[in-house]
């Protein structure tokens, strides 16, 4: 066994299942990635239902690996549970692509979740076999160092290829047009369908250098009776025994070893019910991370970073500090005689993990400064602006007299209103020469009507006898586009008879071109509703009968809400402005930085420690089981993000993520209340070999 000891540590069957790893995490975190705005951009969903079922998703996908487990460890084996589940992922993934190509005309919510459905299924059944199954090649104990090793490149590995696939995904999405939309989700899902394909593909390459088991017996339905047996004879006739576990009932019909194991399983799956939590913080990178990098200013030196892009800082930071935690920080921390074991270092990182939302509540809550005013409940706000050629004044009831210079904008804010109450506004010039207007009448009152919870837009211009006048547009929708594509909406105020066909074309430096048309009928108020553009500069042309009426140029930022108001008089546009109604996204994307940076050090300390926990501390019998059950609680943590966001319980999203950052600290004291009760099992010694008689069998099932 001396020779086995100091064996090459990454044989080939290792390298070929870190290889299949990182294809298949490339594959998934390239998905994941670009999810959440698919489902809120294409498919229209909300934020709060986007969210909802991206965890579902997630949830879906470490709910599984108990079946995965199951298969392996009682039925097929490791090797037959991982391809065969693998087959599934495949298929799932050219639904999501088949499902993204308008041109098929399928119902694209249906496929979608069939598409994630088998994905699910498929990514859950492997995912706790294959790093099980690395471990196999391992003979225990005596290569215990090269076992720690391979969990850290293992995970190394999960990093690379997620970091890897969150970077070129996005950028597939994004950077190449297809099918009339300024976007390609099809290939966005197709290029991690080609790496399940390769994952595959490698993995089944490597099956002749492979050590190989087969199930002893099933383990897991031995389990699920003992456990059973146990407590219904622990519930007849309970036995007080001081020193005697429960489990010890079940002697009679069970043999001493599976009943040991299962003390030690048991042990285990207690340390883990704190851990979902953890999970719960970590996953929202995905989603609500990603919402909020949505709202800030995509580029920095003069690079656009895309929202869901910002996810691959996270792996970034795990691949580079992997090896300085396994190389500087953890050997200095052992001769500190500090954070010895793997539970310390979970804690740790859980606590960091809170630090991590505490970073992105104040965040969000720096984001909402710029944010407009909202009116709440029993309030209203008014939005005034002036079309004229000349200052007014307006004397109202909420405050002092307020001046409006020309064509300016002024808000009303904090309006008493029970559903609708009406005031009067008089609006006054200070002569009746307006420009070249001349009023009979330079005062005019304008009624106006406060509703609750809603801003409305009024607009001072001229009627056709040249009079003052007041036009009330629709409410003003503050809510950014689903894709944080700027919004933009027309208004234009028409006193001429004789102008018909006004068309509004707005043409971008990208070369797209919109065109709008503001209806055939003379009309003294035309509005739009709010059209989604892509951002940057426009050409804006306004014709009547193809005849030019105006022209300028305007930028529109990422995020905003604008508002483009024409005024025409005796057929000559008298006025025409952008309003910026909610400013666009001002904060660099890169203050997430801190936080991913943060969420990073926990995912290392908390991650592979627990991974590492998992196996090392499982029963050889049960390992694959005990990791399916970390998996679980990954799960669990994504249960924990859906009821959250369904129950609704926070207004300002800065709350729910300071909500968060408490929870886990609490969660993370009782964890290391739990973790200091623990006693560490020694590891087994391996006495399997590697069976090539069932290599061979394995061989002509698959051929």
């Amino acid at each position: 066994m001396d020779s086995i000891s100091q064996q090459n540590p990454l044989p080939a069957s290792i390298l070929c299942i870190i290889a299949t790893e990182f294809c298949e995490r490339f594959s998934f975190c390239g998905l994941r990635t670009i999810l959440s705005l698919y489902l809120r951009n294409e498919l229209h969903l909300s934020e709060n239902s986007s969210t909802m079922v991206y965890h579902i998703f997630i949830m879906i996908c470490y709910i599984l690996p108990i079946v995965g487990a199951i298969c392996a460890d009682s039925f097929l084996g490791r090797y037959r549970t991982i391809f065969y589940f693998s087959i599934v992922y495949l298929i799932g993934n050219i639904i999501m692509v088949i499902t993204a190509i308008p041109i098929f005309d399928l119902n694209p919510i249906t496929m979608t979740v069939l598409g994630l459905a088998l994905i699910s299924i498929g990514t859950g059944g492997a995912k706790p076999c294959l790093a099980a199954f690395g471990g196999d090649q391992f003979y225990l104990p005596m290569q215990k160092i090269q076992l720690q090793q391979f969990f850290s490149i293992f995970y190394f590995s999960i990093n690379l290829g997620g970091f890897v696939g969150m970077i070129i995904t996005p950028i597939m999405r994004k950077a190449i047009t297809c099918f009339g939309d300024d976007t390609c989700y099809a290939l966005g899902f197709g290029f991690p369908a080609v790496l399940i394909f390769l994952s595959l593909l490698i993995f089944v390459m490597g099956k002749q250098w492979y050590r190989l088991k087969t199930p002893k017996g099933n383990v897991v339905l031995e389990f699920a009776h003992c456990t059973s047996y146990a407590i219904v004879k622990n519930i007849k006739k309970p036995k007080i025994t001081t020193g005697n576990h429960w489990l010890d009932s079940a002697k009679d019909r069970f043999g001493g070893k599976l009943i040991y194991d299962m003390k030690i399983v048991f042990a285990v799956l207690f340390l883990y019910t704190p851990l979902p939590l953890f999970w719960s913080l970590f996953d929202q990178q995905g989603s609500r991370w990603t919402f909020q990098a949505s709202k800030m200013r995509d580029t920095f030196l003069g690079l656009q970073i895309l929202p869901d892009q910002m996810q691959v800082v996270n792996p970034a930071f795990v691949l580079i500090f992997i090896p300085l935690f396994d190389r500087i920080l953890y050997p200095y921390l052992e001769k500190m005689r500090f954070l010895e074991n793997p539970l310390h270092r979970m804690a740790v990182g859980g606590l960091i993990a809170g630090v991590a939302f505490l970073s992105a509540g104040l965040l969000e809550l720096f984001l909402q400064q710029d944010s407009p005013y909202q009116p709440g409940r029993h309030t209203s706000a008014i939005n005034f602006i002036n079309t004229l050629p000349c200052d007014i004044t307006m004397d109202n009831p909420f405050g002092p007299p307020v001046q409006l210079n020309a064509s300016d904008r002024y808000v009303f804010v904090n309006i008493p209103a029970e559903d609708k109450t009406e005031y009067n506004v008089t609006i006054e010039t200070d002569n009746s020469q307006c420009g070249d207007i001349h009023f009979m009448k330079p005062k005019y009152v304008v009624k106006v009507v406060a509703v609750e919870y809603q801003t409305d837009t009024i607009l001072i211009g001229t009627n056709g006898r040249d009079e003052i006048a007041d036009y009330i547009t629709d409410p003003i929708d503050f809510m950014m586009s689903m894709s944080e594509r700027p919004k933009i909406r027309i208004a234009f105020i028409r006193t001429s008879p004789f102008l018909y066909n006004i068309t509004v074309i707005l043409r971008g430096t990208n070369g797209l071109v919109d065109t709008y048309y503001l209806g055939e009928e003379p009309k003294d108020l035309s509005v739009s509703q709010y059209i989604e553009l892509v951002h940057g500069g426009y050409d804006c042309m306004v014709l009547s009968n193809q005849q030019t009426l105006f022209s300028q140029t305007f930028h529109l930022a990422l995020g905003g809400v604008y508002s483009l108001v024409f005024r025409e008089r005796h057929g000559v546009i008298e006025f025409g402005k952008l309003y910026t109604i909610s400013p666009p996204n001002n904060v660099s994307i890169m203050w997430l930085i801190p936080q991913y940076f943060l969420i990073s050090i926990a995912e290392i300390m908390f991650g592979i420690a627990g991974l590492e926990f998992s196996f090392t501390q499982a029963p050889k019998s049960m390992k694959t089981v005990t990791i399916a059950a970390w998996y679980l609680s990954v799960a669990i943590g994504n249960l924990i993000v859906i009821v959250v966001t369904q129950l609704d319980m926070f207004k300002n999203q800065a709350f729910e993520f300071f909500f968060f950052a408490i929870l886990i600290v609490a969660d993370m004291m009782i964890f290391t209340i739990m973790a200091s009760q623990y006693t560490f099992v020694q590891l087994e010694a391996d006495s399997s070999v590697a069976l090539f008689d069932d290599n061979a069998s394995e061989k002509e099932a698959l051929t």
